[in-house]
This record gives structure tokens, C-alpha cells and sequence, in this order.
């Protein structure tokens, strides 16, 4: 699989990092998606393949860390990056 077939999600709180790396990963050539929370990552994540989440690891109600244990109890073959 190339890296423009491989999506990644990209998930936090603040809007500008979460643009600013989703604007990156775009320019090498990835899929991207955005969610501004962990409870938007998972709703996401049951509609959408990703390959990646990139994860804040401080946000409000759902961690990265509760967001990485989550996504591996539904996805585990999906890599999850938690970021602080």
C-alpha cells in the first residue's frame, strides 16, 4: 500500500495543530481526518478505514491514552501515535 492510500486521523483538541499537522501529513501524501475529541475519533473510526491515529495525549473527557486503549479494544490492528 502507498502512503496516499493510507489514511491517518488526526485527533486534538486545539484546532490549530490539528490543521497544521493534517495540512503536513496531506502534503506527503496522506489520506488525512480530523477530530477535534476522542468520542469524534471513535464515531470516525466506525465509519471511516484508517491505518493511523495521531492522538494528543491531554483533552478534555477522553485522554489519549483512554482514546489509544479504546481504539485497540475495536481496531487492534489500527497504530495509534499518542502525541504531547
Amino acid at each position: 500500500m502507498s502512503e496516499a492510500e493510507k489514511t491517518i486521523l488526526v485527533v486534538d483538541d486545539e484546532s490549530d495543530l490539528r490543521d497544521s499537522l493534517g495540512k503536513v501529513l496531506r502534503k506527503e501524501g496522506y489520506l488525512v481526518l480530523l477530530a477535534e475529541s476522542g468520542e469524534a475519533a471513535l464515531e470516525l473510526l466506525s465509519r471511516k478505514h484508517v491505518d493511523l491515529v495521531l492522538t494528543d495525549l491531554r483533552m478534555p473527557q477522553m485522554s489519549g491514552i483512554d482514546l489509544l486503549r479504546r481504539v485497540k479494544q475495536q481496531w487492534p490492528d489500527v497504530e495509534v501515535v499518542v502525541l504531547t
